[in-house]
């Protein structure tokens, strides 16, 4: 199929590939049941990442436009409606930062975060840490994915109060709400945190990263959150089948 064109620098790349699908689907070039170039293609022809397409696909998946079929590919919905094409709401897609733009920005919080909190945090401060944790850890299988995720996000949000630093928590908030984006969750979820084993791997993670700031080991903290986001990164970015 080559009726897609590459992308023209814009503000969030993803929403453009999502109109461009959009469009092709009223012009009657995609219909009903009819099955997306991959996602490698896409990114190809539209001269964008493949990030910025699972954005795209996960967006469209949300509108109920298109399904993704585990191991199959992503086709245009069967019960697509007329009415859902007409000025389709993206502005979920819109405001919401892009995944890589918020891994990025986290790497470098909490690597910067660590080393406060290894400093000044209290041991009656954990409490809120551990809590987090064990909730993590009850709610570590695919089923209850929206649950680790809560949980997750609390863990976070507590060790980034470990640094005993008001105004570094009130910055760390906006980065720590995008955990509860639905976009962000739904690529996490497709991509990442995709079973069982990858999110009982996730826990440990989180599991050990609690343990070096515990022991005041800074070192071994940074290397537990470099391998959270390179695990992330190389899910989101890695060649889709």
């Amino acid at each position: 199929m080559d009726k897609f064109n590459e992308i023209q620098p814009s503000r969030k790349k993803s929403v453009k590939v999502a109109e461009q699908i959009i469009e092709l689907i009223e012009k009657g070039d995609l219909g009903p049941g009819d099955k997306l170039p991959s996602e490698h293609n896409l990114a190809e022809k539209m001269g964008v990442s493949r990030p910025s397409v699972r954005e795209a696909l996960s967006g469209l998946q949300a509108l109920e436009i298109v399904d993704t079929r585990t191991g199959s590919g992503t086709y245009v919905s069967e019960s697509i409606l007329e009415s859902k094409l007409v000025s389709p709401d993206l502005s979920l897609m819109e405001k919401e930062a892009s995944h890589m733009q918020i891994i990025e920005a986290r790497k470098f919080l909490e690597n910067t975060m660590l080393g406060i909190a290894i400093n000044n945090f209290e041991d009656s401060h954990f409490e809120a840490v551990e809590e987090a944790l064990s909730r993590m850890k009850e709610h570590s299988t695919e089923k209850e994915y929206e649950d680790y995720m809560d949980a997750d996000h609390d863990f976070h949000k507590a060790l980034v109060k470990l640094t005993g630093n008001p105004l570094v928590v009130e910055a760390a908030q906006p980065l720590l709400a995008t955990i509860k984006d639905s976009l962000y969750r739904e690529l996490t979820h497709k991509y990442y945190l995709v079973d069982d084993s990858r999110i009982k791997r996730c826990f440990n993670t989180h599991q050990e990263l609690y343990g070096a700031i515990k022991d005041k080991d800074l070192e071994k903290a940074k290397d537990c959150i470099s391998r959270h986001w390179e695990l992330m990164e190389s899910a989101l970015e890695k060649d889709d089948q």
